[in-house]
């Protein structure tokens, strides 16, 4: 396997693939990179982008109506982008369900988008750094 190409991204399966996409946009600060439909306006697939990667976005039906729902990892630099994105997630009236708290993992909160996916928001307090060395 050539690692050049290699990553690795989540994937999200949604009966209403734009709703998610709008909602992340506005209640995460998400970047959308693009949308594509069927041609009659619904929104088969999308790509969100944050720093370091990428989300897919992806119609639930057929073979893939099984799918979902996930969770999903933001990390930030510090508590203070972790208090800005809450702010933008409860002016949005996002579902929040792991308030803003300090563990000894990371400062961070959960939010739901309406399809019940959590999006963990996170800055990290170096412990798992310290579990990730070899």
């Amino acid at each position: 396997m050539t690692q050049e190409n290699s990553e690795a991204f989540p994937m999200l399966w949604s009966t209403n693939v734009a709703q998610i996409l709008d909602w992340a946009v506005l209640s995460l600060g998400l970047v959308e990179s693009w949308r594509a439909d069927d041609g009659a306006g619904t929104v088969e697939h999308a790509e969100l982008h944050w720093p370091g990667g990428k989300i897919s976005i992806n119609i639930k039906a057929d073979q893939y109506a099984s799918m979902g729902p996930c969770g999903i990892g933001l990390r930030v630099n510090d508590n203070a982008e972790v208090e800005r994105i809450h702010q933008l997630a409860a002016a949005a009236h996002a579902e929040l369900v792991q308030p803003l708290m300090e563990s000894p993992v990371a400062y961070s909160f959960t939010a739901l988008d309406p399809d019940g996916n959590q999006w963990w928001v996170h800055a990290e307090t170096g412990m798992l750094d310290q579990l990730r060395q070899p």
